[in-house]
């Protein structure tokens, strides 16, 4: 399955990425982790010794038969008592930051993480609120795809090599470019560094912009991040700069204080073309102040309002935080499907990393992951949504992200795909993308969708709307006469809306196994390319240049 911002002339990885497993080297019999990958109907087991330096086995003869015992043996009854085995990993200490071995147990219905490191001792977290969608997250895996050209070399292993190198299985589907470290709040989860000493030059930017095409081809986003980025003078100019034919969309990821409060500017932003990603993780003035730092209730107000009345296309943002602001997570959907020019919802359950989110107060064992972000969906949207509608993405590495899309009915109303679609059957619809995007496989899918539907409508939940719904957007997404890159997108933006919940690691639930297969990366000034989960945990003070310091973790 190909990412839907690929070009024909990216190929696809010549493997299918399953998990990491610890193994014996072949060579020297030391054990390491192990890529466990899929190719020409076998397994295999990809190993990087020290020692003896690259290394392959091949582990079993039938990659189906592999991945079928592999899910079955996660499949554990809620009930059943004490710990149930059902791989290793690597993760991290969360005293040390040194990368440890980590046993992956299901434990009354949850998924947890076991970790002993030599210096800090033993502890554990909380990896997932559901053991059977963690388990069944991994026949969604699917083959990656290469950038036109890796930025990094193999030589350490991951996360040290990150740039990204050979052994990346994942190439950008979205490039986070942080145009400043400036910012007008100082938010209690915030996962970054503010420094206040940079503003990317437009120089600078233009030529990571430049890089990134080279790597990629073309990019259906690219987003403008921070800090806050509309505190930089320039803000307006690197939109611009960013809005290239390869480029579909530049989205301006803000926090919406200055959209709210000045209108030219808000206009000006407008008339550049580019989106905006609005932080908006709750409506009530306790919960800004908690997540936030203080009461923005009316900020986020003005910023709506001027979203709405301009019709800039928008995406939400809500990073959730379990007993703070998940019982206002039926809001955020509600806002998604009352608003037209709301294209997409964007959970982050919160990561506890950085300036803010390293030391906001938290329990590693009792925190909303993406299955209970889901579940709070089902709870509070009033039938809207159901823990039924929503799939891992197998773009990225499916336990990083969850999606579902929302078919815009003619009368203006939304239904999530998953009522009338088969995703394990038609996966080619899962994509890492705020609507479904005008490619050929996805026209290729929408019309056996069309016949699948008008065989079954009336067994269908409104089925004569969803077959009228489909049709639509075939003749809206694919006319006679072809459309340029960036009508198509805004073709494919009247016909669905999306769901979105990212999990972004932090030193508790890090795996270095999800690592591998990230998707989501930060364009550097030197060129590298680097991971978000690897950048935000060991490398974010290299952000302006290999000679600046990292944090390299080391083997407990």
């Amino acid at each position: 399955m190909e990412c839907t911002s690929c070009s024909p002339a990216r190929p696809d990885r010549p493997h299918t990425f399953l998990a990491h497993e610890y193994v014996a080297c072949d060579g020297c019999g030391a054990r390491h982790e192990a890529r466990v990958v899929l190719r020409d109907g076998a397994v295999f087991h990809l190993l990087l010794c020290p020692g003896c330096g690259p290394r392959e086995t091949r582990a079993h003869d039938d990659a189906e038969a592999y991945v079928k015992a592999f899910v079955a043996r996660g499949t554990v009854a809620a009930d059943q008592p004490g710990d149930h085995l059902f791989k290793h990993t690597t993760s991290t200490c969360p005293g040390c930051l040194a990368l440890v071995e980590a046993k992956v147990v299901m434990r009354a219905g949850r998924v947890y993480f076991l970790k002993d490191c030599r210096k800090c001792g033993p502890s554990e977290a909380l990896v997932s609120e559901d053991a059977n969608y963690y388990a069944r997250a991994y026949a969604f895996a699917r083959a990656g795809t290469e950038p036109l050209e890796f930025r990094g070399e193999v030589k350490h292993g991951c996360p040290t090599d990150c740039g990204t190198c050979g052994d990346h299985e994942q190439h950008t589907c979205l490039p986070i470019i942080e145009i400043t470290d400036h910012c007008n709040l100082e938010c209690p989860v915030c996962i970054v560094d503010n420094q206040y000493s940079t503003h990317l030059a437009p120089e600078v930017f233009a030529r990571m912009i430049d890089g990134l095409i080279a790597a990629e081809g073309q990019c259906e986003s690219v987003a403008l991040s921070g800090g806050e980025p509309t505190s930089h003078p320039q803000v307006l100019e690197l939109v611009r700069i960013a809005s290239r034919p390869e480029i579909g969309r530049v989205v301006v990821i803000t926090n919406g204080l200055r959209l709210g409060r000045d209108r030219a500017f808000a206009t000006a932003l407008k008339a550049t073309g580019a989106y905006v990603g609005l932080q908006l993780d709750g409506f009530s003035s306790d919960v800004h102040q908690i997540i936030r730092g203080k009461d923005l209730t009316e900020d986020k107000a003005a910023a709506l309002a001027a979203l709405r009345e301009l019709d800039i296309p928008t995406q939400l943002i809500f990073v959730a935080a379990k007993g703070v602001n998940d019982h206002q997570i039926g809001q955020a959907v509600e806002l998604l499907v009352k608003e037209p020019h709301i294209l997409s919802l964007n959970f982050q359950p919160v990561a506890f990393t950085g300036q803010g989110g390293g030391v906001f107060t938290h329990d590693p064992m009792d925190r909303i992951t993406i299955p209970g972000v889901i579940r709070c969906m089902d709870e509070q949207s009033g039938g809207a949504l159901r823990y039924q509608d929503f799939f891992p993405l197998p773009c990225s590495h499916p336990q990083c992200v969850s999606l579902t899309y929302l078919l815009r009915l003619n009368d203006g109303s939304c239904l999530p795909f998953a009522r009338f679609v088969d995703f394990e059957k038609y996966t080619t619809l899962l994509r890492s993308s705020a609507t479904l995007p005008a490619t050929a496989e996805v026209e290729d899918a929408l019309h056996e969708l069309v016949h699948d539907v008008f065989a079954r409508q009336d067994e269908i939940e409104r089925g004569p709307e969803i077959l009228a719904a489909l049709r639509r957007s075939l003749d809206e997404m694919f006319p006679p006469r072809p459309l340029s890159a960036k009508d198509a997108i805004r073709a494919s933006e009247r016909q669905s809306k999306s769901i979105f919940l990212h999990h972004y690691m932090d030193r508790h639930d890090f795996d270095l196994e999800r690592l591998r297969k990230c998707c989501h990366h930060y364009p550097q000034t030197d060129g590298r390319i680097m991971p978000a989960c690897g950048f935000n945990m060991f490398h974010r003070g290299a952000a302006k240049g290999a000679s600046e310091r990292v944090r390299l973790p080391v083997v407990s």
